[in-house]
């Protein structure tokens, strides 16, 4: 773990704010969309309000997995990690690009979401994030064992 103390670079930085409120927005267009996901089935009797408040928030809770590995750790897989994601959420945006009028009215909020992660992930691969993920130094007078 990298102390906090330590400064992080901008780029890391925006990163994490960004990431941030890309997950949040994605959980929330979730959460509002339960209604609709229970009218539309009536097959799975295990498929609850509560069960989809339950997986939602699920969710949101491992998106934050790869802002703290990054903001704490300094992990370089969390940077590939990040970069599939986005990249494999960025194929499904594109497939789904003809309908955008439909899609932009139906969910805002997963649109944003993706409109926020694609610069978030593109901010760690930056010359700065690069040295942060590199820079493995020495002791830091702010951690005592």
């Amino acid at each position: 773990m990298i102390a906090l103390s330590r400064r992080r670079p901008a780029s890391i930085t925006i990163f994490a704010v960004l990431f941030l409120a890309a997950a949040v927005c994605s959980c929330i267009d979730g959460l509002v969309r339960i209604p609709v996901a229970l009218k539309s089935q009536n097959t799975f009797a295990w498929l609850t309000r509560d069960f989809l408040i339950v997986w939602h928030s699920a969710w949101l809770s491992i998106a934050l997995i790869p802002v703290a590995m990054v903001w704490l750790s300094a992990v370089r897989f969390a940077r590939w990690l990040v970069a599939g994601v986005t990249l494999f959420k960025l194929a499904g945006f594109l497939l789904m690009l003809p309908g955008l009028p439909m899609l932009l009215r139906m969910q805002p909020l997963w649109v944003a979401s993706l409109a926020l992660g694609v610069p978030a992930a593109a901010l760690l691969f930056t010359p700065a994030s690069n040295r942060w993920f590199g820079h493995r130094g020495g002791e830091d007078v702010a951690v005592f064992e």
